[in-house]
């Protein structure tokens, strides 16, 4: 959410243009603050809120807002501060907010105070169920909920990918460093169990999309097989063995949801002239100390329901699923310390098994260090514990 709420403002200020393009904007030196999360308002829940400041056309980079102060205010003057974190995320103390009240966020920062407007509390109803259909090219994840109070109206989902991977090769050995400079030890050793393990690791990633959903103009308060999440099985890895989604949905003020509807367009656009303009995307969320400085974000306060699911590999139909190591292969080496030094001191291979001869090691078998350790593709070896 926070690089679609920077490119939001990045796109409203290029106004879709093709060449190069210097915006002339009174923007302050330390970019337009943006305020992205939701109010949870459950039993013994946390909040989390993230804070970034937009940067240059050309800094593709998150500029997260560390040095803050943010608060949860409520009209009876109640206030909660939210720790800090880390990547711009302050979070609040497990709470159990009343839902008969209206509350907003206060953030002071960079010696300026911000406030959001009072939002009334809404109640997520729960999601009914979450599943996959087939596609040409991998699986949607749908789902379905409904409101009998019929109170909703306006959704908003997020997710969170988890998936698991292995390498192609399984490495028994490793090279010991301390045989540069001791060259009585042998350079290639056994893994121990106590080593960290390099063939199995899980990926996490966050919603990169913007999900809303109204039934304002239906009868009744339902949404019927809503498409969430398009999973390709050739553009990654997710679905090379098991992987697992959690969706996370909350009721938006009618505001909210018209906020989101503008990002939405503003970060779909296909650059073609014909289509809309960017609109501006001012939420909720003011400077006291100048109304004109402009502040991205929509602070709205909900509970929050969620519903998981796993999908393995062998429940999918026949898909031609990406597993990104491809360009993978095994070589092999002989068996001399000058060469294994110079082969795998740098770390750029890694390797895998040795060869024997008459209980004697004559060769090393080694590949890429990404074909041999997960965690060059960016995953972790810490198995999650939600996983079965």
């Amino acid at each position: 959410m926070q690089k679609l709420l920077l490119i939001s403002c990045l796109v409203v200020m290029a106004c879709g243009c093709k060449e190069k393009f210097y915006a002339d904007l009174p923007s302050p030196a330390t970019g337009f603050l943006i305020a992205e999360g939701v109010i949870n308002i459950g039993d013994k829940v946390r909040t989390e809120i993230r804070l970034a400041r937009t940067t240059a056309l050309d800094n593709p980079d998150v500029q997260f807002e560390e040095n803050a102060r943010v608060y949860i205010e409520d009209q009876q003057n109640d206030r909660i501060e939210l720790s800090h974190a880390d990547s711009g995320k302050f979070i609040s103390p497990e709470l159990s907010l009343p839902t008969g009240r209206q509350y907003r966020l206060r953030i002071i920062a960079n010696n300026k105070e911000y406030v959001s407007g009072f939002t009334e509390a809404k109640i997520s109803p729960a999601i009914d169920s979450l599943f996959w259909v087939p596609k040409d090219d991998g699986i949607e994840i749908r789902l379905m909920t409904h409101d009998t109070q019929n109170a909703s109206k306006y959704y908003s989902w997020s997710y969170i990918e988890t998936w698991q991977y292995s390498t192609p090769y399984f490495s028994t050995i490793k090279f010991d460093p301390a045989t540069i400079t001791d060259p009585i030890l042998p350079p290639i050793v056994p893994r121990l169990s106590s080593d960290p393990p390099i063939y199995t690791c899980w990926m996490t990633v966050p919603s990169s999309s913007i999900v809303i959903g109204s039934t304002v103009n239906l009868s009744e308060d339902i949404i019927y097989a809503k498409p969430v999440r398009f999973v390709s099985a050739s553009n990654s890895n997710r679905l090379v063995s098991h992987y697992s989604i959690i969706v996370k949905q909350s009721i938006l003020p009618k505001e909210g949801y018209e906020y989101l509807q503008r990002m939405q367009k503003n970060t779909e656009l296909t650059g073609s002239v014909f289509d809309s303009q960017p609109s501006e995307l001012r939420g909720n969320i003011t400077c006291v100390s100048d109304s004109s400085e402009i502040v991205v974000g929509f602070i709205s306060a909900s509970s929050i329901t969620e519903k998981r699911i796993f999908i393995k590999r062998e429940e999918l139909p026949q898909l031609n699923i990406n597993t990104l190591y491809q360009d993978c292969y095994i070589d092999e080496l002989p068996y001399i310390r000058d060469t294994m030094i110079y082969w795998f001191e740098s770390g750029s291979y890694i390797p895998v098994q040795p060869k024997e001869v008459l209980g004697r090691v004559v060769a090393v078998s080694y590949s890429y260090n990404k074909c041999v350790d997960c965690r060059k593709l960016g995953g972790s070896n810490q198995k999650p514990s939600f996983w079965p």
